[in-house]
């Protein structure tokens, strides 16, 4: 094996080993990126997440205030209705 060619091969091996270690890096960096924008989609969700819980939470508590005998007459003697026990004291 001459000089020039075992020169030739050597540049080669470096060129190949430079060009590799820049495409990996080109990778860590898309990776990196990537993970910080799945982080943030990630907290935006878990924020919408505890937004939705707190309105059920807010709705059961209304729910449970409009599912009451009260409030359920007070809507129908609204709308018109009449019960049997009433003794006239709606007026028409």
């Amino acid at each position: 094996m001459t000089e020039s060619k075992r020169k030739r091969i050597v540049v080669a091996c470096t060129v190949g080993a430079v060009l590799l270690v820049v495409m990996l890096a080109f990778v860590m960096v898309y990776q990196l990126i990537s993970m910080k924008i799945m982080d943030n989609k990630l907290s935006e969700l878990n924020s919408a997440i505890a937004y939705y819980e707190q309105l059920i939470e807010e709705g059961t508590d209304t729910y449970e205030a409009r599912s009451t005998l009260n409030w359920i007459k007070m809507r129908a003697y609204e709308l018109g209705y009449e019960f049997d026990e009433d003794v006239g004291l709606i007026k028409k």
